[in-house]
């Protein structure tokens, strides 16, 4: 639920500590989420606690009140500055980056001015678009008119390396113009600029014509573009390849399963996110909205906390969650509760009131149609657990959704638009919640309550591959990768895949969105299964099954479990393992020495005989198949 560091364990621990058998048996006795919120805050003990002397305590999270300090900004774009002067242009355009991130709103000029000092960086590092963008970005916010010759010139000469000829000749003539304005400019300069430009245009002009006036070629796009699952997708479940359907039983519930033979590697998924959170450690690194790395950065408006990698993200962002995040954003964070709760109050902020009011007409009943990853009632459907859960495990859960509810009333969120004010430290001296938004404490504290429950199974950790420098060996570039956690998120289709130790798919990422692809041939009615967490080649049997129990709640029946299957480390490369293929049921594996003679192996569980050539025959002609796994252990055959 939550970090050890953070106020919230001792808010936890406090109220627990504080709740007599009365209330106690008046809250096991109530049988909806919305009623357990509204109950539990409505208590007088929550009404009283103050959070500020734990807040203001804890000094990691970010500063809050949120705010932008000019002091700051400004210190950042002097060392950027004194980079300029050094040759060091990356160095500079991470300084300028910075101070634009902690440039207050208002200061426009002064940002307008760090981004024009951003875009003549990027133009030295031969970041061309990047500088262009930061071009406009200056000239939108205001770029002082007397200074507006540089950039309009530097426009122009980045526009020429891009070819964009039509363009540059444009620009070209907007540096001749804006040079009447530029009167600090002495008249020496002034009139080089301005022969060079003339020069620049004859010169275009001229090469326009003689080639027949071409249309320029289009601006570079370099935003990973959306992944596009292969072939015809599943008309059901929209995510999914038509390989995949969706079937149903009373023991495995919902599942996924081969509609026809699937070949090895076959991309079966490709899904976006209904809710994902960046982890805190990569909010100053990572774009918030997309988890994709930012070398160059794009701020929050208000807040120094958060970053962007693009124009697109930024606005996505600062249109819904971010808009009424950005000023409790270090009260989650101080909070240290967990990425499963965070993403449990995004899957709130990220759309508005007005459309959950809408949605709890019919919540409890599953949407007719495709089924869609963005409808928030395919989350409120997934297994939650709720009637297998102890009266404690709910009490504790809820102090976590009474913490994120009192956050939304400071959001704006109840008011139906985000704050426009620092959120004053005397409004965290209650974790009450104003009497006029009761209908609200009661609805969206009902809602999170069932999201921290549904994530708690179904939520997944999100992966960058983080890569050191390459290097070649035997004509093969090679390179030491590590999955680094960077972000938590939940899928709706992929939710419905189930368990097992023996995976027929793998997963990965492509910013926020999730891949799947298989690993195996799955034939036609066969299970198409994830993997949770732990499997059969690196954790024991006991092991697997006491993990799947605690954390999801079930027992593993998958057939590396049934069977017992060996870990890697177990197995010997002096002998091969073979099923018992007696022509009656055995589960019982058959250890047959390397340079074993025989044909016919008998089994000593059932003591009848098994003719191993057939698995010989399998290992030959698949021995394509088969990984190099670094050492010489041999598998389970049939």
């Amino acid at each position: 639920m939550a970090d050890v560091v953070g106020f919230f364990k001792h808010f936890h621990d406090h109220v627990n500590s504080s709740l007599d058998d009365v209330t106690r048996k008046n809250f096991a006795n109530l049988e909806t989420n919305s009623k357990r919120i509204a109950y539990l805050s409505g208590l007088p003990l929550m009404k009283s606690y103050d959070l500020t002397p734990e807040v203001e305590k804890c000094k990691s999270g970010g500063e809050f009140p949120v705010n932008k300090r000019l002091e700051k900004a400004r210190l950042f774009k002097d060392e950027g500055n004194r980079e300029v002067q050094r040759g060091d242009w990356v160095k500079a355009m991470q300084l300028y980056s910075l101070s634009m991130i902690h440039m207050p709103k208002k200061e426009t000029e002064e940002l307008a001015i760090v981004l024009a000092n951003r875009s003549a960086a990027l133009n030295h590092l031969e970041q061309y678009e990047e500088s262009l963008a930061d071009i406009r970005r200056c000239l939108a916010l205001g770029y002082p008119r007397h200074l507006r010759y540089k950039v309009y010139e530097r426009r122009a000469r980045c526009l020429l390396v891009l070819k964009r000829n039509q363009d540059a000749v444009k620009a070209f003539q907007d540096t001749i113009s804006s040079l009447d304005e530029a009167k600090n400019l002495n008249q020496e300069k002034k009139q080089k600029l301005r022969t060079d430009a003339k020069l620049m245009l004859e010169v275009l002009n001229k090469g326009l014509v003689l080639a027949g006036n071409p249309k320029d070629p289009k601006p570079i796009n370099k935003i990973v573009p959306k992944p596009k699952l292969p072939g015809k997708h599943n008309v059901n479940y929209p995510a999914a390849s038509e390989a995949i359907q969706i079937d149903h039983d009373e023991t495995k519930g919902r599942y996924a399963s081969a509609s026809r033979d699937i070949q090895v590697g076959e991309t079966l998924l490709i899904e976006k996110p209904h809710s994902g959170v960046l982890l805190a450690e990569y909010a100053a690194t990572h774009c918030q909205n997309c988890f994709a790395k930012c070398p160059i950065p794009l701020g929050c408006p208000t807040c120094p906390n958060v970053v962007f990698c693009s124009d697109q993200c930024q606005e996505v962002a600062l249109t819904s969650y971010h808009a009424y995040e950005c000023p409790i954003l270090p009260l989650i964070w101080k909070s240290g509760c967990s990425i499963t709760c965070h993403i449990a109050l995004r899957m709130i902020t990220q759309d508005s009131k007005q459309h959950f009011k809408e949605l709890t007409k019919d919540l409890d009943k599953k949407p007719i149609g495709p089924y869609k990853s963005n409808d928030y009632r395919n989350i409120y459907n997934l297994v939650s657990h709720e009637g297998k859960r102890t009266k404690q495990d709910l009490l504790h859960r809820s102090h976590m959704a009474v913490f994120l509810v009192k956050l939304l009333e400071l959001s704006g969120y109840f008011d139906t638009k985000p704050r426009e004010t620092l959120i004053d430290i005397d409004e965290i001296k209650t974790m009450g919640v104003a009497e006029r938004y009761r209908d609200d404490v009661e609805l969206f504290g009902g809602l999170i309550l069932k999201n921290i429950q549904v994530l708690q199974f179904n939520a997944h950790e999100v992966f960058e591959l983080q890569c050191s420098k390459a290097r070649l060996e035997q004509n093969v570039i090679k390179h030491n990768g590590d999955s680094v956690f960077v972000a938590g998120a939940v899928f709706p289709t992929l939710a419905l895949f189930n368990h097992s130790c023996d995976p027929s798919v793998v997963r990965y990422f492509s910013g926020p969105y999730i891949i799947v692809r298989s690993v195996k041939n799955i034939k036609k009615g066969e299970e198409v299964a994830e993997n949770y967490g732990p499997i059969f080649t690196m954790t024991s049997k006991e092991e697997r099954q006491a993990t799947l129990k605690d954390q999801y709640w079930f027992d593993c029946t998958c057939e590396p479990c049934q069977q017992n299957w060996p870990r890697y480390d177990q197995m010997n490369e002096t002998y091969m393992r073979f099923r018992c293929d007696s022509g009656q049921p055995c589960p019982n594996v058959l250890p047959v020495a390397h340079d074993c003679t025989e044909f016919m192996v008998k089994c000593g569980l059932c003591q009848q005989f098994t003719n191993i050539l057939k698995g010989l025959k399998a290992l030959q002609v698949q021995s394509y198949l088969v990984c190099d796994l670094g050492s010489d252990e041999m598998f389970i055959f049939s």
